[in-house]
């Protein structure tokens, strides 16, 4: 298993990654406009299927966000512009590249509009490979086990209870817990796990494509629970830049199960009930 595990996975990293110069997230993000690439029928598939989720989270969720990703320096190595927010210009042109629809899906594969224009996978890549990954545990009739990539975390067999890391300072190792079934993939996104301060305000990494800026909703962690992994995965960052009320409402549509924390500590689940271990936390 561990070799058949690990041949998938170095075949979805050579696909979808943007930094490894043979695939075809790379080749497309070097094109020049009006390029076109063609893909695999597994590539067509997983990239039409980001594009969709784009434009049914009102690109609250954006798989074209890296210029400016780039731009605030939350891209490998990871140095955060130094710790000092870009210049309005530099997010303004950013922005204007950081559309999915500077992409198209063609029957011979993908075309992009504008030179400047990129992609990045991250987001919802991890959510398609522990879907896969649990896919071929369940066909070789494994009982139980549980698949971690990036975050993202699939139960196979059996159910499993899950701890959702504080996303602030806590005395506890997890803020909830809540059960996780078998066929079930649970994927969080939250403001706490790359950021920088200045003066005084917290720039985190999960951007909001719409305005350039780090997503200001109220939301601070966010927990998506559904058989699809990769929707799982895109959605939980949609929904920390879209908010509690909007949030659920995009749950609801697309038939999934969350949990989120806002910044006034409150804990709210939608479809599931978390058990807090925290009590500064509160659920509601």
């Amino acid at each position: 298993l561990d070799a058949e595990i690990s041949d998938l996975l170095s075949s979805i990293e050579e696909s979808f990654s943007a930094r490894l110069s043979d695939s075809v997230i790379f080749r497309m993000n070097t094109a020049a406009g009006g390029t076109s690439i063609s893909l695999t029928e597994e590539q067509s598939r997983v990239l039409a299927r980001v594009f969709a989720i784009a434009q049914g989270t009102d690109g609250a969720f954006d798989p074209a966000v890296l210029p400016l990703v780039t731009a605030w320096g939350f891209d490998p190595p990871y140095r955060m512009n130094n710790g000092v927010p870009p210049a309005e210009e530099v997010i303004k042109q950013a922005k204007a590249a950081s559309s999915s629809t500077h992409f198209a899906m063609t029957e011979e594969g993908i075309v992009k509009s504008r030179s400047d224009a990129s992609l990045d996978l991250g987001a919802a890549v991890k959510g398609y490979a522990a879907e896969r990954v649990a896919a071929i545990l369940s066909e070789k009739k494994v009982t139980e086990a549980l698949v971690y990539i990036g975050g993202t975390i699939a139960a196979v067999g059996r159910s499993y209870e899950i701890g959702i890391s504080p996303p602030r300072d806590s005395a506890e190792s997890f803020v909830a817990r809540f059960t996780l079934d078998s066929g079930e993939i649970c994927a969080t996104s939250g403001d706490y796990e790359r950021y920088f301060t200045y003066e005084g305000k917290r720039y985190h990494h999960i951007l909001d494509p719409r305005t350039g800026y780090p997503a200001d909703s109220g939301i601070i962690s966010a927990t998506v629970i559904s058989t699809d992994g990769l929707l799982a995965d895109a959605l939980a960052t949609a929904l920390v830049v879209l908010g509690k009320d909007r949030g659920i409402e995009l749950l609801k549509s697309f038939g999934a199960k969350g949990i989120l924390i806002t910044s006034e500590k409150n804990v709210v689940g939608y479809g599931v009930t978390p058990v807090i271990k925290d009590n500064s936390y509160v659920l509601v």
